[in-house]
């Protein structure tokens, strides 16, 4: 329907349109898709905690007896382990990992609205204009 209007009238009402549906365009999609990669995140962590819980916990206790080992010799090593395991029996739900997850989404939310508000007007700009150069085209 832009497209088929005069030019005079076309390319104020276009950058009228682009900035108006742009922006908020923009800002709505960047939040879907950062809420979209939140979850798939967050689902990652909870199935790899729920479906395969020997590799998790393998991961787990790798990671606490990497840290238990540091400034020890190594003829302990193999005892530092099995204490590990001993003292952490299963891994206990990923809640710090979401957490974390969560709090860098909100983090970089607004760097995403921002993002949204210059990309946004660009692509509705740029659609728009080969919208008319078809029509033209015809």
């Amino acid at each position: 329907m832009l497209a088929k209007m005069p030019a005079f009238i076309f390319y104020p009402a276009l950058l009228l349109w682009s900035l108006v549906y742009g922006v908020i365009g923009g800002i709505v999609f960047k939040l879907v898709a950062a809420y979209e990669n939140w979850i798939a995140v967050n689902r990652y962590h909870y199935i790899l905690w729920k479906k395969y819980p020997n590799r998790s916990y393998q991961k787990y206790i790798s990671s606490i007896w990497a840290t238990q080992l540091k400034g020890l010799p190594v003829e302990l090593a193999e005892y530092t382990r099995i204490k590990v395991e001993q003292t952490h029996p299963s891994e206990p739900f990923p809640f710090l990992r979401i957490l974390t997850n969560t709090v860098l989404m909100l983090f970089i939310a607004p760097y995403l609205m921002v993002t949204g508000m210059i990309k946004g007007p660009i692509y509705v700009f740029r659609q728009q204009m080969q919208a008319r150069q078809r029509y033209l085209s015809r």
